[in-house]
């Protein structure tokens, strides 16, 4: 009760002091506002013009102005009408100095300062001075100050300053001041450049900027009247204040004057009238800054006489109070700065009880888990999957409450209110008191962009490993395609040769036939393994997949172990199909390996089935897809282990595979469903464990003609006299083709070394008609040869012979003057027809 008395007397002399105290701050206030009114009447006094000012205006009745285009709301242009502050500025100097104005509306602030400083532009009524600018224009003064501040989102961290502005992409306009001074201030950051403010504004708004340095009326203006809500002001520059400036270009000291006379008549109530009209941020105009800061110093001279009453009476109050009071200030203020950083802090943070009831969760919730942090309380339990991963932080969590020590970090899978799931980081401590812990305090952060990155970056390496595999391959393939295309050629060659020298009535040469047979299947074999191993796009065309799909499965009777038995069943007739002819051998083997692989170890039964299908056969999904009356289906079947039903809908996803490491790279099935796809055609899969799987493709049919069923030359074997060149580092194929053009005919010299033939041909360039050469020789390859025969020589043709497939295309052949290229093994009659279209 004592203590209620001291106070009540405390407070009732303090009223007794405080009363004429407020009496007489309200006597300077009358004061000062008198004062004000009295410098705002002085100030709407006319606008005294000099003779010669006047003598300028007379001559000039119209100026041109111009302006930034998009920069409310200090100047820019609605429907080609002049809008903003600086807009009421000129509009009102025009009226008092009975000027016209010529606007040019909606030109690029680049334009306009390009234009002012060619004269023609005579003022521009909004811009801010540099010193750049001011080598070709005179500012008048300042009419426009407003400080500058960084804009963030709400949700953005922590910014105090512009050295928070460091590693972060700022949203600016091009040639501006604020570039300028962040670099000349050592500011590291990533400029994104706009075209206006407002885009400024809604770059950090849509994320795609983490801030921006706008003055603050500007920046008031554009986020109230574009609903930016997301937005907020961080902190302010150490820059000066943003000013505005009228300019004329060098030369107009009388405009500039004048400007400045009609800008210091216009009072301020009416500047402030129009900034209250566009601003949201409002400014009071004032008394003169001597009389102000005279008043000041009277109110705070009383105010100190005041207060030093007031200290001098409160020395009676106790130390515990003080004490109290002091406590209970810091803890609301810790508080609230521990809660600000809780709360907009990019991370979930929560607690709870050694019973697992949420005590706490952040904001942050509404992010991860859609909801709110009440909704997130109550149902914590509901937003954890059955993922496995879930069951180690589990583990980790109970065992942090047993022992009270702080366990490692461990990822979490949660499912949010929307069924979206995300991937989260836990970090957990343990509060411990008296050795029992009473609490889990902890973060989750949210990693599921960088779990998806992780896994991304693991595919494109498996991959890149599995093109790189495919690439050996083929160049392999390539190397081996050569050296036997030789062999093949020597065989082929010998048994040609053979034939002229038996009769008719040999039997001999019905075995020489078998042989030069299956030497012309073996070329046709190596062209389909190069085919298949080269990686570039083939076009597509018609062609007849009854022969296709009899190739492939010759190719795999030679790759398929024995314990696996393949039928292959062909129901012709077979129309036609419009098709790539490597990527539909690519699927066949795809499908049928996998088959393979499925039957392994014991072996079983691969049937392969190509039939034609029309419409009444298709199922609902298959009509859908197919839009072709008929079409042609392709049926592999195994009598594997067959296909889990779980996972049968992902089997034709990029990097799915059930097999071991170094088995498979799960991009088989992913691959035929997309070439087929590509073909207009459809896939599906039946299958039951134990059972076996069968794989059924369909193509659409097509009216056209196979490419590739065109009739043989079956015309005479021509021959001639010309003298020929034959250089090849294999002895054996110069023989050949020194035995087949002399049996024609030709006079042939032949050259295993391309030096010594290059030799050969310069000691006499008009002893040969024609130089036939192999591509790759040691030391000089054909296509050198050639260039240098034809330095000697440029009239003399030239015909290549490879055993590559990589023939180059008619471009190339031109510009190597190149007459023709055939693939080994070459025949008696395709190098002797080729000769004479040669030279003939």
């Amino acid at each position: 009760m004592d203590k209620l008395l001291k106070l009540d007397v405390h407070h009732f002399f303090t009223r007794l002091i405080l009363i004429p105290a407020l009496i007489m701050g309200l006597s300077f206030t009358i004061a000062g506002y008198s004062h004000a009114q009295n410098s705002m009447n002085n100030a709407a006094a006319s606008i005294q013009l000099t003779p010669a000012e006047k003598t300028w205006l007379d001559r000039h009745p119209t100026i041109t102005i111009a302006g930034p285009r998009s920069f409310p709301p200090f100047h820019y242009y609605e429907k080609d009408q002049l809008k903003g502050i600086s807009a009421d500025y000129i509009i009102q100097l025009a009226a008092q100095l009975g000027l016209k104005l010529r606007i040019l509306a909606d030109l690029p602030w680049t334009e306009v300062l390009e234009s002012v400083q060619q004269g023609e532009i005579d003022l521009i009524p909004c811009i801010a001075k540099t010193t750049e600018r001011e080598n070709y224009l005179n500012f008048s003064v300042p009419y426009l100050t407003f400080p500058l501040v960084i804009v963030t989102r709400d949700n953005s961290p922590f910014t105090g300053g512009i050295e928070d502005l460091h590693g972060k992409t700022l949203a600016m306009v091009p040639q501006t001041l604020a570039q300028e001074w962040l670099s000349r201030d050592g500011i590291n950051f990533t400029p994104l450049y706009v075209q206006s403010p407002l885009e400024g504004l809604e770059a950090v708004s849509f994320s795609r900027a983490d801030a921006t340095i706008e003055n603050l009326a500007a920046a008031s203006y554009l986020i109230n009247q574009n609903g930016l809500t997301n937005l907020k002001i961080a902190a302010p520059t150490p820059y000066d204040n943003y000013q505005l400036y009228m300019a004329v270009p060098k030369g107009h000291q009388e405009l500039l004057t004048i400007l400045n006379k009609a800008l210091a008549a216009i009072s301020p109530r009416q500047k402030s009238d129009i900034r209250n009209q566009w601003l949201s941020v409002k400014y009071d105009y004032g008394v003169n800054p001597e009389d102000m800061f005279r008043y000041i110093f009277l109110v705070l001279l009383f105010s100190l006489g005041i207060i030093f009453i007031i200290l001098f009476r409160s020395h009676r109050l106790t130390k515990e109070t003080r004490e109290k009071i002091a406590t209970e200030k810091a803890l609301r203020e810790s508080e609230a700065k521990l809660r600000n950083i809780l709360e907009n802090s990019t991370n979930m943070y929560y607690a709870h009880t050694p019973d697992h009831e949420i005590t706490y969760i952040s904001r942050r919730c509404r992010q991860i888990l859609q909801c709110e942090p009440q909704e997130a309380m109550k149902r914590w339990t509901e937003f954890v999957t059955d993922n496995p991963i879930n069951l180690k932080g589990l583990e980790y969590n109970e065992k942090a409450i047993r022992t009270g020590q702080r366990q490692p970090p461990y990822e979490l899978e949660l499912r949010g209110n929307r069924g979206r799931k995300v991937i989260v980081e836990i970090r957990e401590n343990p509060v411990v008191e008296n050795g029992r812990t009473v609490a889990i305090v902890g973060s989750a952060t949210d990693i599921t962009a960088h779990k998806k990155a992780e896994q991304e970056r693991e595919a494109l390496q498996r991959q890149l490993i599995q093109a790189g595999k495919m690439q050996s391959i083929g160049t392999l393939a390539g190397g081996i395609a050569h050296d036997f295309n030789n062999i093949l050629g020597i065989i082929l060659g010998n048994a040609q040769l053979a034939m002229l020298d038996l009769p008719q009535e040999n039997r001999v040469r019905s075995r020489i036939n078998e042989i030069e047979t299956a030497c012309l299947r073996a070329k046709d074999v190596v062209l389909q393994l190069l085919s298949f191993s080269r990686q570039r796009e083939q076009r597509k065309q018609p062609l007849n997949p009854a022969k296709l799909v009899t190739d492939t499965v010759r190719l795999l009777r030679a790759s398929t172990p024995s314990s696996i038995e393949i039928l292959y069943q062909n129901h012709e007739p077979i129309q036609t199909i419009n098709a790539n002819p490597t990527q539909i051998q690519q699927v066949i083997i795809n499908l049928c390996n996998n088959a393979a692989q499925a039957m392994e170890p014991g072996g079983g039964t691969l049937t392969i089935c190509l039939e034609m299908a029309d419409a009444h056969d298709l199922t609902m999904p298959e009509l859908e897809a197919i839009s072709a009356t008929e079409a042609v289906r392709l049926t592999i079947e195994d009598t594997g282990t067959g296909i889990d039903p779980a996972i049968q809908d992902r089997i034709f996803d990029p990097y799915f595979t059930t097999k071991e490491i170094g088995k498979g790279s799960g991009m088989g099935l992913a691959m035929v469903h997309g070439i087929v796809h590509n073909h207009g055609g459809v896939i599906s899969v039946k299958s039951e464990m134990g059972c076996g799987t069968v794989f059924t493709v369909l193509l659409p049919a097509s009216p056209m003609p196979p490419a590739d069923e065109v009739a043989a030359d079956t015309g005479p074997v021509p021959g001639g006299t010309e003298s020929i060149l034959i250089v090849d580092d294999e002895k054996g194929l110069t023989q050949i083709l020194e035995a087949m053009l002399t049996n024609l005919g030709y006079t042939v010299k032949t050259n295993q070394d391309p030096e010594e033939a290059l030799t050969t041909f310069t000691a006499s360039p008009s002893r040969f008609d024609l130089i036939i050469t192999d591509m790759t020789m040691p030391h000089i390859n054909g296509l050198e040869l050639c260039a240098a025969i034809k330095k000697i020589r440029p009239d003399i043709p030239v015909i290549v012979c490879t055993g590559h497939n990589s023939q180059p295309n008619a471009d190339f052949l031109k510009h190597a003057d190149i007459a023709a290229v055939i693939m080994k093994p070459v025949t008696t009659t395709e190098i002797a027809q080729t000769i004479r279209r040669i030279l003939d």
